[in-house]
């Protein structure tokens, strides 16, 4: 199914009597395109259709992280589901959305491995780092794994994320998060710290 950036959400389909209870989600996009998309996928079970999961695609080729113009980026399994539909629509990073067209290619089978729900697959690992005051947002498609920071500026530094209090970071200490400690579409304001993230991004 040929998708368009501009056109809002767009509604692609798998039923018949291929359909199973594994879904693989496969997408292709242009080189040079930017556009990140939001995948909302459902499955037709006997009581009618409900909402398995949400995930986010990045674009293939972002800095260190290049990948593949048409990939996998996703499945499902949903036991019961006789037929499948995913909801596609751009996302507005802040800047407007980029007319661009896409497309997304749907695979079902009785046959699956994956765990139930919607999972991202051949995610692709990233970086960020900088010292001092900035702010990273995490946008639709990355997966924030871990941050860190250190203050060593003389001064004590400060980590603010997205509805959690300000981590006071005291001079000369260290602060580490675990992993997936911040949620998808979240701000994080490093103040006075040298800093890292590490991030994952869609196939």
């Amino acid at each position: 199914m040929r998708i368009n950036s501009k056109l809002g959400v767009q509604h692609a389909t798998f039923d018949g009597c291929e359909a199973g209870e594994g879904l693989a989600i496969f997408f292709s996009q242009n080189a040079d395109d930017v556009v990140r998309y939001r995948f909302l996928v459902k499955a037709m079970i006997g009581e009618g259709i409900y909402q398995v999961g949400i995930f986010y695609s990045s674009p293939p080729n972002i800095g260190g992280a290049s990948g593949p113009l048409t990939r996998m980026i996703g499945g499902a399994v949903c036991p019961g589901a006789t037929s499948w539909a995913v909801d596609v629509s751009a996302v507005d990073v802040g800047e407007g959305v980029t007319p661009e067209t896409a497309e997304v290619v749907l695979s079902s089978s009785r046959c699956f491995t994956a765990p139930i729900g919607v999972t991202r697959v051949n995610e692709r690992y990233t970086y960020r780092a900088s010292n001092g005051t900035a702010t990273l947002q995490v946008l639709a498609g990355q997966t924030l794994k871990s941050w860190g920071v250190v203050a060593s500026q003389g001064v004590d530094g400060f980590v603010e994320t997205d509805a959690l209090p300000i981590i006071t970071v005291p001079n000369g200490f260290t602060v580490s998060a675990e992993p997936n400690s911040v949620a998808a579409l979240s701000t994080i304001v490093f103040t006075n710290v040298d800093w890292f993230v590490e991030l994952m991004e869609s196939a």
